[in-house]
């Protein structure tokens, strides 16, 4: 028989992969409804951040993500002529991803749409409820992706979130 802490564990289960699911939705709704194609912002995000650029190896750390994911995502974003890859000075086998003014423009043109969904979305939240729901969800994600008995076999099938 089910505990109550059981039945919470799935609630709180549902309700984040309901949540993802929809966010990802909305916000490629307003993109594409502005005119844009889709791209993984959330790895331009992260850019935005490091001027000289990530390794692979850094972005997978920031994002919380595999690889394999890096790889796809900046594959995309290359491809599309947001990012670039660069020789890291010092070690030909690394290489620093870039973002390129393409990449810029694109990103400035999401968050202005994204701010304002975050706006509606979190209108009458606490700063205090969003810091715990913000612990929560990151204390999840790292033992998702930390934990050798909570990963597939196929490491690279995760995330797929991110591609919005």
């Amino acid at each position: 028989m089910p505990t109550s802490r059981y039945s919470l564990q799935l609630k709180v289960v549902n309700s984040v992969s309901q949540a993802a699911r929809r966010w990802q939705q909305r916000s490629a709704e307003a993109y594409r409804g502005a005119g844009h194609a889709g791209a993984p912002m959330s790895l331009l995000y992260v850019l935005a951040d490091a001027r000289r650029g990530l390794t692979h190896s850094e972005i997978a750390a920031r994002m919380k993500i595999t690889g394999a994911s890096v790889t796809r995502l900046v594959d995309w974003l290359e491809d599309a002529g947001l990012v670039s890859r660069r020789r890291l000075i010092g070690d030909g086998r690394s290489r620093l991803v870039v973002m390129q003014e393409k990449g810029a423009t694109a990103l400035a043109a999401f968050d202005g749409l994204a701010a304002a969904m975050r706006t509606r979305v979190f209108d009458g939240v606490p700063d205090d409820e969003l810091v715990t729901a913000l612990k929560v969800l990151d204390t999840l994600a790292t033992r998702l992706l930390t934990d050798p008995g909570l990963r597939p076999e196929d490491a690279g099938a995760d995330d797929e979130a991110l591609n919005s």
